[in-house]
């Protein structure tokens, strides 16, 4: 069963997905620099990029006897609504930028629209792709490798946007928002097992972080506050996944050792 699943390089299928990824967004970024685009201008080549890795990557989730079920896309019903608490926090710490920074009313209408679809492609696209294909790549090593292992490459993949930062704090401080929001994502996947609400929060945290005012005194205070809160969620997550998974461990494997 093990050496089925495992079938074709499934950690280096990850990884290469991962970094197709990031060339498309890298390639489309350099096309609209050497273009001069704008800042609306440059978003739009990249949500090309992200349209092009969202059209791929349903393909395959598709192909074949794949079902989108299998990577996460399930409705949740009544019975996993209690489910739906895990993610308030989530709610909390998306509104936190846009309540210290406040809103950017200087927007345009198109530039709003520009924003919705771009963040949209971005949360469906990442989340298939890190808490749905690679997770699905990655059952047969069990939760805590695929835990450890996308939230580093979903981390490392990240920290080209960290490394804009004006000083060492700053890169330090982003490299660690990243790192600690993929172990979150992570964390929720396999505590709930819906992407759905996961491609919500991505959408709603960058759409709102967008629309916000760019405040650069405060960005070090609000990097670290997110920071914070990421780590205190992201502990609870994962003490509430191994309490569950105790709780869950089977009668007989638990009398077996003990014999």
């Amino acid at each position: 069963m093990v050496k089925n699943t495992a079938k074709g390089h499934p950690i280096l299928f990850s990884l290469m997905l991962g970094v197709l990824l990031t060339v498309l967004i890298s390639v489309a970024s350099a096309a609209g620099t050497i273009m001069e685009l704008d800042d609306t201008g440059l978003m739009i080549a990249q949500a090309v990029a992200f349209l092009v890795m969202a059209v791929i990557v349903t393909l395959y989730m598709t192909k074949g006897e794949r079902t989108l079920a299998q990577f996460g896309f399930r409705s949740t019903g009544v019975s996993k609504a209690k489910e739906a608490l895990y993610y308030v926090p989530l709610l909390i710490i998306a509104l936190v930028q846009p309540i210290m920074s406040g809103i950017n009313f200087e927007l345009s209408a198109v530039d709003i629209l520009v924003i919705v679809i771009f963040t949209m492609l971005v949360g469906f696209t990442e989340e298939s792709v890190f808490r749905g294909i690679i997770r699905d790549k990655l059952k047969f090593k069990g939760p805590v490798f695929y835990i450890v292992f996308s939230s580093v490459f979903f981390g490392v993949l990240h920290m080209a946007n960290a490394l804009n930062g004006s000083n060492i704090i700053h890169i330090l401080l982003q490299v660690i928002n990243a790192l600690l929001l993929g172990f979150i994502f992570a964390l929720l996947i396999e505590t709930t097992n819906h992407i759905i609400p996961l491609i919500v929060f991505h959408f709603a945290y960058d759409a709102l972080a967008l629309i916000s005012n760019e405040n650069l005194d405060q960005e070090v205070l609000l990097v670290s506050i997110l920071n914070i809160l990421y780590l205190i969620y992201g502990i609870y997550l994962a003490y509430n996944l191994v309490r569950r998974n105790k709780v869950n461990q089977p009668v007989g494997k638990t009398v077996g050792n003990h014999r």
